[in-house]
């Protein structure tokens, strides 16, 4: 009678681990994902861009600065494995006010995780941005460009991959239009004017999408 209480006992016991390791609040291993956050702010007065993550099981509020060179906002996040995670990004211009916010609550894995993507939606009558957050980031050079119907129709772009280390990696980008009445580009990334406006020019790699900006004038 004392053995089966015993055995009992033990059953129980080891069923209380199981529902508290299982309910997908925290990763049993501690483990950590590392993000790579990439927003193109061309056209935009953004001077800073701040991303905090917050979750029931994160006592204190990460927050990182990602830091912006030539119009493009990139760096990393490292967030604890786990579910409800919510990560907002907020921009700022010059004078400390805020012109953009966004936020997105997913699961994290530890390692890699699928590109996810964070639309910002402006606060003071800017352009709306968009980040992606993944295992990579894609960089477009120059992030915008000035084209004229009676001057110069054609710039050339690049684009470079790194990885959520900063470390480059090889790949192929495809390349893509978001108005091709503005603007057209071909497989190297070279932009021809074709109307008056502005438009946006996508690299993407592995889900992951890097832009320029464009805009032809009359």
């Amino acid at each position: 009678m004392v053995r089966s209480r015993m055995y009992l006992s033990v059953a129980l016991a080891l069923l209380m681990v199981q529902i508290s390791c299982g309910d997908g609040t925290v990763d049993p291993t501690g483990g950590k994902a590392t993000l790579a956050i990439s927003v193109n702010l061309s056209g935009t007065l953004v001077a800073m861009v701040v991303a905090d993550v917050s979750a029931p099981d994160i006592p204190t509020m990460l927050v990182f600065n990602i830091p912006i060179a030539n119009g493009v906002a990139a760096g990393t996040i490292t967030v604890p494995a786990g579910s409800n995670r919510t990560i907002t990004l907020r921009a700022y211009d010059a004078g400390g006010i805020e012109t953009h916010n966004g936020s997105v609550t997913v699961t994290i894995q530890a390692g890699t995780n699928p590109t996810m993507a964070i639309v910002l939606t402006p606060l003071t009558g800017n352009v709306p941005i968009t980040a992606t957050l993944g295992s990579f980031v894609v960089t477009v050079t120059p992030p915008s460009a000035n084209l004229s119907i009676a001057g110069t129709l054609t710039v050339q772009l690049s684009a470079t991959i790194k990885d959520s280390n900063g470390n480059p990696t090889t790949g192929v980008v495809r390349w893509a239009t978001h108005n091709p009445g503005v603007a057209t580009v071909d497989g190297t990334g070279l932009v021809t004017g074709t109307g008056v406006g502005t438009t946006s020019i996508s690299a993407v790699f592995q889900g992951v999408t890097g832009t320029a900006t464009i805009t032809v004038a009359p």
